[in-house]
């Protein structure tokens, strides 16, 4: 999914530098949220609720493997800004990242799926942010996307 927001926003795929694991300059999933209840105990009853929540697909990015250890157990206040430095995916968590890219804001645009900044993720910003991915998947692998022809396989 995050590939295919790049390459609909007029970007290179970066799809194999993605699927990179291993070694230093890997990807791995992130979650928006450090394991961290005490910060969401006003949202949550139980531990085990915030767990359910934060492993949500609404609640991950892929990134780095860099960047999730340096800044994945800040609050999400704080690392917000430095998603701006990230794919396009976690950029659009911020609002800068319709402010000075065209290509996205035209693709949002088109695409008609629901991307805004979040200032603050809350329990409500997740759930917001997982209907997004479901929308975003439907796309990605729709039945008329999957039997186009890629022009790079011709």
């Amino acid at each position: 999914m995050t590939d295919y927001v790049e390459t609909q926003s007029g970007r290179p795929s970066r799809f194999h530098e993605y699927i990179q694991r291993q070694g230093a300059q890997g990807y791995e999933i992130e979650h928006i949220w450090a394991n961290q209840y005490d910060r969401h105990a006003d949202e949550f009853s139980h531990p085990s609720d915030f767990a359910e929540y934060r492993n949500r697909i609404g609640g991950l990015l892929l990134l780095p493997k860099s960047f999730n250890a340096s800044y994945g157990d800040l609050p999400y206040e704080e690392k917000r800004k430095h998603y701006l430095k990230q794919n396009l995916l976690a950029q659009s968590l911020h609002e800068e990242a319709y402010e000075h890219d065209p290509g996205f804001v035209r693709f949002v645009k088109e695409s008609g799926l629901p991307f805004r900044p979040h200032a603050e993720f809350k329990k409500a910003d997740l759930v917001e942010r997982q209907e997004l991915y479901r929308l975003l998947a439907e796309k990605v692998w729709s039945p008329e996307r999957l039997l186009q022809i890629d022009p790079l396989l011709q």
